[in-house]
């Protein structure tokens, strides 16, 4: 337990804790400490007798971030000499839509009967529809196409770009009806007609299944609290605080629910940092909202502004970008993507210091250079000091797979956040494979593979040798249900009876798959895997990514009942998706934490919330970082026809011009802009997450995936910029 007397609060945190009513915005800078902020915010209202008869609800939008709330609150309540865990609930937005749902199941027909489904589920729902109405519209969208050869590529592309229309069109209120009616009044040349098409065929689909998603989650909850004043009031008594975390990361209808609970007259608290909105161009996110929210008359804001974090001279290129963003940007109207809020030290007790450390910009002929001096840089550093974290912050995937091979490669050790931790792996990997053998028990091929890749995957490929040598001499039958219950000496390769080790590991491997045999005539597919898994020692966590396996082939066997292990192993494709997808979830709910010793490689969106020592911010070129309109970027097609290369914006502006009345607007020219805007944030975002050292790189040139072929690139402005702020600084090395 800590004193609160020791506690030195920083300028902020000390005018955020005397609030005690109304409604409240704290924009605070990387670093500031908001959560520690918030914890003892609710811990000290509880304390004071403030809280009561009701409870502070404090809304956060990770599964990870709860159990770290209610740790941090129960370190302060336990400080204040309160009992833990009362007073307060924390919960995600879409847990806490559930839980108000469900109290009045019967106005919005969310009952039992219904099942939520998560991300995965909802991306292979709309993977099918989107299948299905690319073959029966192809004349339609291959109009669209520059280039023909590329029908392949719009195909794999395409259900991300219907993913983000059906989200849109629902969070703007669009239903099945009002979409079918909409419909009437577009050309089928309109991606908006294409979009709405494709809602009724999902919404469709949901309702067959009895399915809601989380957008239909956020809707219906927003729609209960507007039409039920009464049930409204009820809650707002239940919870008479209502605390939210990551705030710039709202929409209107987030927002709109936390102001029904809280009340026009009530106790709301919205924590965020607008210059950490990054997520904008792929979600519902919109970071105007939470800025009109600090401009409100009736909003109190008390902003923290110091930061502990990093070192004076990262702290100066962090707000240097925000200068240059707010009065130099080539483009004016991006000037407003950075907020005037510059990082303030706190002082050399909490801030790394300068001494010793580098903060540097360079640029690189081609990207296997940058690369290669990353790794190597990486390596100084660690033999330098081998407890510090080390960060790579990529803009991409393909970038990202790249600096681990190279990491990998120097024997470096090296995390790849997104990729499956290697229990998981092996896990799934060993599933796949019990169940391709099970399903298919005279393939010695799948019979062999078992053998060497799961029970035997410690030993060498000499000792891998010695067991195909064995599949060479004898039959299936006799290898797995040998006469007398053991193959004879005389029978088996001299090198396998005088490997111990391995001749052990042998027989262990051969009771357990003949006990397998034996389960698979009498168990269900879902209760064989867990079988399997039971014999194969996994515990804890990688037990419960089992089970989450077996749910979903209980699932499928449910829509198939006539389906046998052989039909499972069909769709083994698919099995190894949303095994993958399962495994990834799982991840997301235990968060991740940066480790000492080891280099961690993770894009630069997935970097938020953490921090390391060091960090490499690479591959800072043109169209990864865009600052002007004649920039290449990434999330358009170049290979649509012209006017046709967004699709996203184009149905956000055909709607609005629909609906709205609004006059036609250059939809492209106002994604752009948007994404310049929300990559400025990134790269401010990836900058704070540096502590000590910060290195900045590009490069000109870098290698097609597709074959031995250079591209030209350039780098970013905003990376010249930051060069130049450097190197006419003492900044550099």
């Amino acid at each position: 337990m800590f004193d609160l007397s020791e506690i030195e609060l920083r300028p902020g945190q000390d005018e955020v804790l005397k609030y005690d009513s109304g409604h409240l915005a704290v924009p605070a800078v990387p670093g500031a400490g908001k959560t520690f902020t918030l914890a003892h915010l609710a811990a000290k209202l509880i304390a004071d007798g403030k809280v009561q008869p009701g409870k502070i609800l404090i809304v956060t939008y990770m599964n990870s971030a709860v159990a770290n709330f209610r740790t941090r609150i129960n370190n302060f309540l336990e400080a204040y000499g309160l009992a833990e865990n009362r007073g307060y609930d924390v919960k995600t937005l879409h847990s806490l839509a559930v839980n108000i749902l469900k109290q009045r199941s019967d106005l919005v027909l969310i009952n039992d009967d219904f099942t939520v489904i998560d991300q995965q589920q909802q991306s292979q729902s709309i993977y099918n529809i989107t299948a299905q109405w690319l073959v029966n519209n192809r004349q339609r969208w291959k109009k669209t196409l520059s280039n023909h050869r590329k029908a392949e590529k719009f195909k794999k592309k395409f259900p991300r770009i219907v993913q983000s229309w059906i989200s849109y069109l629902k969070m703007r209120g669009i239903n099945r009806s009002k979409a079918l009616q909409l419909h009437k009044h577009t050309f089928d040349s309109q991606y908006l007609s294409w979009a709405l098409e494709l809602l009724v065929a999902y919404i469709e689909e949901l309702n067959e299944n009895a399915w809601v998603d989380f957008d239909d989650l956020l809707i219906n909850t927003w729609k209960l609290l507007k039409s039920d004043a009464e049930f409204c009031q009820r809650l707002s008594n239940k919870w008479t605080y209502v605390f939210e975390d990551e705030a710039q990361d709202s929409n209107l209808v987030q927002e709109t629910i936390l102001k029904l609970i809280a009340g026009d007259d009530g106790n709301l608290v919205r924590v965020g940092d607008s210059n950490q909105a990054i997520m904008g161009t792929f979600t519902a996110a919109n970071p105007k909202v939470f800025r009109d929210f600090c401009a409100r008359d009736d909003v109190k804001q008390e902003s923290i502004l110091y930061s502990g974090r990093s070192s004076q001279d990262i702290i100066d290129v962090a707000n240097y970008l925000v200068d240059w963003t707010r009065k130099e940007h080539p483009n004016s109207a991006c000037r407003d993507a950075l907020e005037e809020q510059k990082i303030q030290a706190v002082g050399p007790e909490e801030n790394p210091t300068t001494e010793g450390h580098q903060v540097a910009a360079k640029v690189f002929t081609t990207q296997e250079e940058e690369i290669d001096w990353i790794v190597n840089q990486a390596k100084f550093e660690l033999e330098d000091n081998e407890a510090q974290k080390i960060g790579v912050l990529v803009p991409n995937s393909y970038v990202q797979e790249d600096v681990v091979n190279a990491l990998e490669e120097k024997d470096l050790p090296v995390e790849s956040v997104g990729d499956l931790k290697q229990g998981q792996q092996f896990t799934i990997s060993a599933l796949i494979k019990a169940i391709a053998y099970l399903a298919q028990p005279q393939d010695e091929e799948k019979l062999l593979e078992l053998l060497t890749e799961v029970f035997m995957k410690d030993f060498s490929n000499e000792e891998d040798k010695i067991i195909a040598k064995l599949f060479k001499e004898e039959n299936i039958e006799e290898i797995i249900y040998p006469l007398g219950g053991q193959l004879s000496a005389a029978k088996l390769p001299e090198e396998l009876f005088n490997n111990q080790q391995l001749y052990q590991q042998f027989n262990r491997a051969q009771e357990k798959i003949k006990n397998w045999l034996e389960a698979s005539v009498e168990l269900p597919p879902d209760e064989l895997l867990l079988f399997v898994a039971e014999s194969l020692e996994f515990e804890g966590e990688l037990l419960a990514l089992v089970q989450g396996i077996a749910l979903q082939i209980r699932d499928q066997l449910r829509l198939n009942p006539e389906y046998r292990l052989i039909d499972i192993m069909g769709q083994l494709n698919d099995l190894k998706r949303s095994f993958n997808q399962l495994a990834d979830k799982f991840n997301k709910l235990s968060g991740f934490q940066p480790q000492e010793g080891v280099i961690t490689v993770l894009t630069a969106h997935k970097s938020k919330g953490l921090e390391w020592d060091t960090v490499f911010v690479n591959s800072i070129v043109h169209d990864s970082y865009p600052i002007t309109l004649n920039d290449r970027f990434r999330g358009e097609f170049n290979y649509l026809v012209d006017g046709r290369k967004n699709p996203k914006a184009q149905v956000e502006a055909e709607l609005e011009k629909l609906v709205d009345g609004q006059s036609y607007q250059d939809s492209n020219r106002e994604a752009k802009i948007k994404v310049i805007k929300e990559r400025i944030r990134l790269l401010y975002v990836a900058i704070t997450r540096a502590e000590k050292n910060l290195y900045l790189s590009s490069h000109y040139k870098r290698r097609s995936p597709f074959n031995d072929s250079w591209w030209n690139v350039k780098p970013s402005l905003v990376f010249q910029i930051l060069q130049q702020y450097l190197e006419g600084s003492n900044h550099h090395e």
